[in-house]
């Protein structure tokens, strides 16, 4: 267990909170970090798309059909077995977000979705 130290303010909104909601106050912070490190994450996956974006032509000069991670910007490693990728890349880099993503022609695979009508009248997605 590690120990953290809050400014007074802080700790006092977080014990004023925690009673609103009738939780634990460590409940509570425990709750509100783990949001904040997944917005985090979604964040720098974000950035990692963009980078495979913006680098797409020279991954598919190189790694055509292969998986890649990307982790800062930078291909940090490729299999084309994607278990294997990722295996190796959770034992480098833990929970840490990298981007793994599979290199094809297209940077973007393009998904469609087509509306029935259902013999009520509504419309619903078909596969």
């Amino acid at each position: 267990m590690s120990i953290v130290t809050l400014q007074s303010d802080l700790a006092e909104r977080l014990e004023e909170t925690a009673a609103q909601k009738e939780i634990e106050p460590n409940d509570l912070l425990d709750l509100a970090v783990r949001s904040y490190l997944r917005q985090i994450d979604r964040e720098t996956i974000k950035a990692e798309a963009e980078a495979f974006r913006a680098m797409h032509g020279e991954l598919v000069a190189q790694y055509l059909d292969k998986y890649v991670a990307i982790h800062r910007k930078e291909v940090v490693d490729v299999d084309w077995d994607f278990q294997a990728l990722h295996s190796r890349i959770r034992s480098r880099f833990g929970q840490l977000p990298v981007l793994l993503r599979r290199v094809e022609q297209e940077p973007e695979r393009a998904l469609v979705f087509r509306m029935a009508a259902s013999p009520a009248g509504r419309t619903f997605a078909s596969h």
